[in-house]
């Protein structure tokens, strides 16, 4: 016996799972319904800029077709969770596609001087909506971890080995020669705004989690009475 009465636990003694709440239906059908008008944009963009059937170098057209894809996963992503999450417990792979949208929008009209109606869908329409998605609609961004703005910068990186064995710059970007000599700066320079603006997200995330009185992390267990046993 137990100083309070009761019998000890057995050696091999386990908790029975704890019932992980679902999300609600409204949330689970808002939530959905805005990540797939999300999936639509980018590939009205993609579609718009390609054709489907050329022009599939430039970071713009690129971009919008990994949002496509990262969106579709989170879309289905309730499928595979039996609709207690609508997203992943990590913020790591929204927040690496919001800080690559705000590079397509950034360098294409703080360095390309862009004409707003000009692939609109590319360059502001999508952009916007996964910004709004990580600032108003995702739960997960509390978790977000000091480092993660380091490592967002590995969709540009992969863009830029893709740009250089490719020789993009020879027909795109021409401000991004490799042979001129404020290349190593300008990558620099672009890779710090990566990062600058990732720690901004970090930042609000961490405000959001904070005002919102979210946790940091996946939900834990609650204390409850499992049927079949007390305690």
């Amino acid at each position: 016996m137990t100083a309070d009465g009761y019998a000890p636990y057995p050696p091999n003694f386990r908790y029975p799972p704890y019932p992980r709440p679902r999300v609600s239906a409204a949330v689970l059908t808002g939530v959905s319904l805005w990540r797939l008008a999300i999936v639509a944009c980018a590939l009205y963009g993609f579609s718009d800029a390609t054709g489907w059937s050329a022009n599939f170098e430039g970071l713009s057209q690129q971009a919008s077709l990994v949002t496509a894809i990262v969106y579709t996963g989170l879309l289905l992503y309730p499928v595979f969770t039996g609709g207690t999450r609508h997203e992943p417990a990590s913020p790591w792979l929204r927040g690496a596609t919001t800080v690559l949208l705000l590079l397509v929008a950034g360098t294409f009209f703080g360095i390309m001087g862009g004409d707003f109606d000009y692939l609109p869908f590319e360059h502001v329409y999508t952009p916007l909506l996964v910004l709004a998605d990580w600032l108003f609609v995702g739960r997960a961004q509390g978790a977000c971890r000091w480092w993660h703005p380091l490592t967002w910068i590995a969709f540009p990186l992969a863009y830029l080995v893709y740009f250089l064995s490719a020789e993009v710059h020879r027909y795109l970007y021409p401000f991004l020669d490799p042979d001129r000599d404020e290349f190593a700066g300008m990558i620099g320079g672009l890779l710090a705004g990566v990062v600058a603006v990732g720690y901004l997200l970090y930042g609000t995330g961490k405000l959001k989690a904070a005002v919102g009185g979210q946790q940091e992390g996946p939900p834990r267990p609650t204390a409850y009475t499992a049927p079949g046993w007390t305690r």
